[in-house]
């Protein structure tokens, strides 16, 4: 069953806060992406990169072990990170073990520690707090017991650039709500990342595109009807990869 999930709480430090509108996805097969773009941006660099994060990665970048019935430790080494593509100072690198524990009201908290100065030097805990949400509705609906069925049933599509395209890139359909990345090799500046999320409305199948930011932005896959395990389709010249499909 895919996931999608909200962010209500960051923090680090003795302070919480939130100032972006994060989502994750997770596909069926477990390819992921969290897309974290600021509500204000405050200065001229956040209006020229208006993104708190961006990671994200396919199945191969993450080991997921049940602790318990309500306590799971996923440990990430992401594809993608906007920090690392980017060669920011007091980045961590590598991989980032987390703790998930699911609480009595459904919510999910995340813990965890990130290595900005390297693992030689203490780490910076974090605390995270998600909202399951239910991806087949086009409102921000919080996923219960009730509409799990429905959950279950869930679009899930995932495309990956091919090999040999000079980009890096990911989308992560589930239910009517889609995020992708798109890196130009050997970039390294905010001008080569591309990000993108959008929302199939209504009945009509109209996809409706929620935020969009990058030069390539154009190159997205943005039809996922019909879509099967192995197609090729080319976006403005861009071919991608299906590696998952569960319409």
């Amino acid at each position: 069953m895919p996931t999608l999930l909200q962010r209500l709480v960051f923090q680090v430090g003795p302070v919480p806060n939130e100032r972006a509108f994060v989502l994750s996805s997770v596909s069926t097969d477990g390819h992921y992406i969290s897309l974290r773009p600021f509500v204000k941006p405050r200065n001229a660099s956040e209006e020229a990169f208006p993104f708190e994060w961006v990671f994200a990665g396919t199945n191969q970048n993450v080991v997921v072990n049940q602790k318990s019935e309500a306590i799971v430790t996923q440990d990430f080494n992401n594809w993608f990170d906007s920090n690392v593509y980017l060669n920011l100072p007091n980045t961590h690198r590598g991989e980032i073990n987390t703790t998930w524990e699911d609480w009595e009201s459904g919510c999910i908290a995340e813990t965890g520690s990130v290595f900005p100065a390297g693992r030689e030097l203490d780490g910076v805990p974090f605390f995270e707090l998600w909202q399951p949400l239910d991806s087949t509705r086009d409102e921000l609906v919080v996923s219960t017991p009730q509409n799990e069925k429905s959950a279950s049933s869930a679009k899930s599509i995932v495309f990956k650039t091919t090999e040999g395209s000079g980009f890096d890139g990911l989308v992560v359909v589930t239910g009517r709500w889609a995020q992708g990345f798109l890196s130009k090799q050997n970039d390294g500046t905010i001008n080569g990342m591309n990000f993108i999320r959008t929302l199939e409305t209504g009945n009509s199948n109209v996809v409706q595109t929620l935020l969009q930011y990058g030069r390539d932005a154009d190159k997205f896959p943005r039809k996922f009807d019909g879509i099967k395990l192995g197609d090729v389709v080319e976006a403005n010249g861009l071919k991608w990869e299906v590696i998952e499909s569960y319409l």
